[in-house]
């Protein structure tokens, strides 16, 4: 049967729409509904005929005229009532523009109030949701869980907000404790993948014979002991999303090729598939031991580090940053309040100047453990400096590392001590880079590296 409707019920129809209007090829109206005639005060003898942007001034006919694609609820005013309008033209089998149909969806500001409380309320559940997802899946910390105000943290901060922009990977350099896992979570909550998941990988946690099964997943039947239905792996769980790899550098010689694949195709073979399997995910990896070091050495492959290391960043020690000592304290405090269930209120002066005499090796890691021993230490509201009496004796040995003891003022140790501190500061200035560290101290990075193991830097 013919898809047909009668003319009369047609025009029921449209005269009982709030208002509705044709217009020619021209803009002219050929058609106005009673009840634009009574929106716009203009009786359907004096508007048939005539232009509609001579009656209605702020309409967006206009535009519908020089697209040829309809307009959604804009806001068109008439005898100062406001209304939104929407305007759908009609084509002919040429393409060419044969008039357009509009209609006032309602009139007056209170139906519009009410139209956006509800756009209100819909956004605002779409975010809550949207949260919801993202603690659920995504990133647990973003760029505000970075604390401080140094320089260091500003750089670190400007470098995360350009890298979160892009898709292109990361590298993430710096030394245990130093918050390279805060740092791809904040890129990954900034950016267009914000609400996908993050998958976090410990390279180091997964053993050698399952790395490819747990990072590729594997296939139905493919080894004894495999799921029936097979297993997806960690790069298609992440896809959409971002995948987080700590400690990169621990990856085997035998997954460095498998990995540098999926950078290269965009693509992971299951274990025991024929089919390759495209992927659409963002790396960001982490490495507690500069990359450039271990492709020097042949422990890395120099051209997976080259796909790795395409937006780099280094997250800087503690003992670059003291200034923020205060800062990390007084959060720390606050987080392992909540924590441990505890209610002290403060941190003594005597105690900060304590901190800022320490270097931090483990950095904000080891920070957080002494602030946990001394609050189980403490006895008051406030810490003290007695609740920190281990830290006291981790400075005490570390300074008798650092200073020969009586009798021991010769020249080689005091010489070696000097040399150890000077590469030491080398390296910080160079920001972990090896060989312009080298260049800087006018020593070949050969010579570099085995003074490096000698007085143990990393």
């Amino acid at each position: 049967m013919r898809n047909q409707m009668d003319v009369e019920i047609m025009r029921n129809f449209i005269e009982g729409l709030d208002a509705a209007a044709v217009l020619d090829e021209a803009g002219a109206y050929t058609y106005v509904s009673p009840g634009w005639e009574a929106y716009t005060g203009i009786p359907a003898e004096e508007a048939v005929g005539r232009k509609v942007w001579e009656l209605v001034p702020d309409t967006h006919a206009i535009e519908v005229y020089r697209t040829k694609k309809p307009v959604f609820a804009k806001v068109v005013k008439s005898q100062g009532v406001p209304a939104f309008t929407s305007y759908f033209p009609y084509l002919a089998e040429n393409g060419s523009l044969k008039g357009v149909f509009l209609y006032i969806m309602f009139q007056g500001m209170d139906l519009a109030h009410d139209l956006t409380r509800q756009i209100n309320n819909l956004s605002s559940t779409l975010e809550f949701y949207k949260q919801e997802l993202s603690r659920e899946r995504g990133a647990r910390y973003g760029i505000d869980n970075i604390i401080g105000e140094s320089e260091a943290v500003k750089v670190l901060k400007e470098q995360i907000y350009q890298a979160s922009r892009s898709n292109s990977t990361v590298l993430i350099e710096g030394e245990t404790g130093s918050g390279k896992e805060l740092i791809a979570h904040a890129i990954h909550a900034l950016s267009a993948r914000g609400t996908a998941r993050l998958v976090r990988v410990n390279c180091s946690a997964i053993p050698a014979d399952l790395l490819e099964s747990e990072f590729f997943g594997y296939a139905p039947g493919a080894f004894t002991g495999a799921a029936k239905k097979g297993k997806m792996g960690r790069f298609e769980l992440a896809n959409g999303g971002s995948i987080f790899l700590d400690e990169v550098n621990l990856l085997t010689p035998t997954m460095q090729p498998k990995f540098l694949r999926v950078l290269q195709e965009q693509e992971i073979d299951p274990v025991g598939s024929e089919k390759s399997i495209p992927i659409d995910v963002r790396i960001i990896a982490a490495t507690n031991v500069p990359l450039e070091t271990l492709v020097e050495c042949g422990q890395f492959r120099r051209d997976l580090y080259y796909r790795l290391n395409v937006i780099c960043i280094r997250a800087p020690a503690l003992r670059e940053r003291m200034e923020d000592l205060p800062l990390l304290a007084e959060h720390l405090l606050q987080r392992l309040n909540r924590q441990l269930g505890m209610v002290i209120q403060g941190i003594s002066p005597e105690v900060l100047e304590l901190l800022g005499q320490y270097q931090w090796p483990g950095n904000v890691r080891e920070l957080q453990n002494a602030m946990e021993s001394a609050m189980n230490q403490c006895d008051g509201r406030t810490l003290r400096r007695k609740d920190f009496w281990q830290l006291e004796q981790r400075i005490r040995r570390s300074r008798r590392k650092q200073v020969p003891g009586q009798g021991e003022y010769r020249l080689r140790p005091a010489k070696e001590m000097f040399e150890r501190e000077f590469i030491r500061e080398a390296l910080s200035l160079a920001g972990g880079n090896r060989a312009r560290a080298a260049k800087q101290l006018g020593i070949s990075r050969t010579v570099l590296y085995e003074k490096m193991e000698k007085y143990q830097l990393k």
